[in-house]
């Protein structure tokens, strides 16, 4: 353990030293020269901070609130309130660290220690933890606002007052007054303030010109601004829909039926007039995702939504470059603020490792190119988890202060501290998957299912060999770091049954044929047993956005594959479309290959558009059956709905069962199973299967699990 800590300090050294040059100037040596810590402005407590944890490197400041004159180093602190943020100055021999508040400066404070000592969050606690030079820059001038002014890791341990000071970031819940597409819980809407479609008033969106509204927000932000006056940033933006305004005032102004910014900026400039201490912002997404061709005040900006922009590349190779650098340029016509929304996780499935920080390192480098101050990263909120999200939440703090930061080493630091018994495995593999998926050219969609991940950079040997490390470490992990381990250990676990699910019934999938009889891998009913486990341990059940629970999947895997033993004659058989396929959905072949579908329409389900889905297959070999059964898949939400009938023409013959609407009725995600009868005889030579839509749902997608035959 010792020579684990030290090799942990020497890491640390290098994370701080490896840049070092003549060009340094010496603020501390030991026993040679030790700064005094002078204070002014009421920072005494900010003082005795900064020799408390100078103190953690092996050696005692003293402190002062008389300006030294003397030609050795010395370490000013000072609030200066006409500054923003922090700021890290180093003149001749002092080292100037001033905060426009309290919170500020001590935030400056443990900037310094983060990046100029081997003293920072990871490494506080540590005993072994020693320094003997502290060296700075010559020509310091670091200003913590003058890349980023807004810089948001959304993961629960940006939650954490600690982990801000530490790092820097800000939190949504402090400083915007109104966030997101919550107009409707900052005010009450009244039917005057619902828009305009199709001629009557739809209360699923505002009207950006309603008097009644812009009444109502001026007086809700009155009153947020005398509550908490450190929250002025105020979000202005539609529901969460394409609907657009259609009143004769939004018209005048200029909406189309697709386009509402002219309406919701006019409103915002007017905002804006009234309360020119705040910040007023809307974002480019769906209905206001074309800027507005009037001028916007000085205090209002965009916040650019990602969805639209190729995910999990390096944009600068994408060939949406173009586009996109046409959508900053437009929005830098009109505002210096802008920000960004973009995403971090798969939001399909917490547990995926959704390796992309390396990615968004460079596509970071290339929206501040683009003009953008202000990044607001969608990981995980305080009530959810995502799969390595503590990692995310310190590497993307640290690019959020330097992007040009290299991140390996921090990986190491933070997973060697936390797990002196694996961190290193873990490491290696955490890196291995970054690297591979910076390599591949291939999208990674942040809603999508095990395949994608498969594609991009998932390989089962890997995640095996690293599985297999933590269990066999699990025990010999300290109890405060216990649950981030089972969070880790129950993301390995999650992701080895998907892929065994999505293999079907193969050499590495969840069953195999030995002798005609259907052998389950043994390795299921202990991966689900230690799933059931480390939910338990963890607390953590729902694993998505859409709220999938991880006692409903176990329970699917009880019994969709488990108790009901996978049985067809047509397994494996050729199966013909001849009606169209979706270009995405083009692979026939997971509708009779074992691969079982559950609640989740991403993975092993047959996504289909056509008003019709026609298949057919030869007779040989299923002269045996007497049924036909196929399930699919209503999803609400994701609009998928059940067809209308289920047709089946064996020779002249035709069997068929109507599902009809009622199917759709009750739980707003199910499965609902056709079985037809039916009988071969031994002079046909074709089986043909048709699933028809329903009429209203004909443009929707269908899913289909399964054919099977028995």
């Amino acid at each position: 353990m010792q020579k684990r800590a030290t090799f942990l300090i020497i890491i640390a050294h290098f994370l701080i030293t490896s840049c070092a040059s003549s060009k340094d100037f010496v603020l501390y040596k030991k026993d040679e020269v030790k700064p005094v810590v002078y204070y002014g402005n009421a920072a005494k407590p900010a003082a005795e901070q900064f020799v408390s944890l100078f103190r953690k490197l092996g050696s005692n400041l003293s402190i002062t609130d008389q300006l030294p004159k003397t030609s050795k180093p010395y370490i000013q602190l000072e609030i200066n309130t006409k500054i923003t943020g922090f700021h890290l100055l180093l003149k001749e021999n002092r080292l100037s660290i001033i905060g426009a508040t309290n919170n500020n400066l001590t935030q400056g404070i443990r900037h310094f220690f983060s990046n100029y000592t081997t003293l920072n969050d990871i490494t506080i606690n540590d005993p072994q933890l020693s320094q003997e030079t502290v060296l700075v820059p010559i020509g310091l001038d670091y200003q913590s606002n003058a890349i980023l002014t807004y810089k948001e890791p959304y993961f629960a341990e940006n939650f954490e007052k600690e982990f801000r000071l530490w790092h820097n970031t800000n939190t949504l819940e402090e400083t915007w007054g109104l966030w997101g597409h919550n107009i409707g819980k900052f005010i009450k809407v009244t039917p005057k303030m619902y828009a305009i479609i199709d001629g009557a008033p739809n209360e699923e969106q505002l009207n950006f010109s309603s008097i009644e509204l812009q009444k109502e927000l001026e007086t809700a932000i009155t009153a947020k601004l005398q509550e908490e006056p450190q929250a002025t940033k105020f979000m202005i933006m539609p529901y969460d829909n394409e609907m657009v305004c259609q009143c004769q005032q939004c018209i005048k102004v200029g909406n189309t039926k697709t386009n509402a910014s002219p309406a919701v900026y006019n409103l915002i400039n007017k905002l804006a007039a009234k309360f020119p201490s705040a910040s007023f912002f809307s974002t480019a997404y769906v209905s206001t995702e074309n800027p507005p061709t009037i001028p916007m005040r000085s205090n209002v900006g965009v916040m650019i939504s990602t969805m639209s922009f190729p995910k999990g590349v390096v944009l600068e190779n994408s060939n949406k470059v173009g586009d996109i650098n046409e959508t900053f340029k437009n929005w830098q016509k009109l505002t210096k603020h802008i920000y960004l929304w973009d995403y971090a996780i798969n939001f399909d499935n917490y547990f995926d490792a959704y390796p992309t920080v390396s990615i968004a390192q460079k596509n970071l480098q290339f929206y501040i190119k683009n003009g953008v101050t202000g990044i607001f990263m969608h990981g995980s909120d305080e009530g959810s988890f995502a799969a390595f999200g503590d990692l995310k939440a310190y590497l993307y703090a640290k690019l959020f202060n330097n992007p040009e930061i290299d991140i390996k080493p921090q990986v190491r630091l933070f997973l060697e501290k936390k797990y002196p018994s694996f961190g290193k495995a873990l490491a290696d593999y955490y890196l291995t998957v970054e690297e591979t998926s910076l390599r591949n050219k291939r999208n990674l969609d942040i809603y999508g299912g095990i395949k994608n991940s498969v594609n991009k950079y998932l390989k089962q040997e890997e995640l095996n060999k690293i599985f297999n490390i933590i269990l066999s470490n699990r025990e010999a992990v300290s109890l405060p770091n216990k649950k981030s381990l089972d969070l880790v250990l129950m993301s390995l676990v999650f992701q080895n049954l998907e892929l065994l699910r999505t293999s079907g019934i193969v050499a590495d999938g969840y069953a195999t044929y030995e002798n005609g009889n259907l052998k389950l891998n043994p390795e299921i009913t202990n991966y689900l047993s230690l799933l059931k486990e480390l939910s338990s341990t963890t607390g953590i059940e729902k694993y998505n956005e859409i709220g999938f629970t991880v006692s409903d999947y176990i329970k699917y895997w009880n019994t969709r594959i488990i108790s009901t033993p996978y049985q067809n004659l047509l397994y494996q058989k050729q199966l013909k479309a001849t009606s169209k396929l979706d270009e995405d959905y083009s692979d026939i072949k997971v509708l009779n290959n074992g691969t079982i579908g559950f609640q989740d329409y991403y993975n092993n389900w047959f996504l289909n558009s056509s008003a019709t889905l026609s298949l057919e297959a030869a007779t040989v070999g299923l002269e045996k059956g007497s049924l036909v059964q196929i399930d699919f898949l209503y999803d609400k939400k994701h609009k998928l709905y059940p067809p209308e009938k289920v047709s089946v023409y064996i020779g002249q013959r035709k069997y068929e069962l109507v599902l009809g609407e009622k199917e759709e009725a009750g739980n707003s995600r199910k499965i609902v199973r056709a079985i037809i009868p039916i009988k071969i005889n031994a002079n046909d030579t074709t089986i043909r299967i048709e699933i028809k839509k329903q009429a209203e749902n004909r443009k929707r997608s269908m899913a289909c699990d399964e054919i099977i035959i028995k």
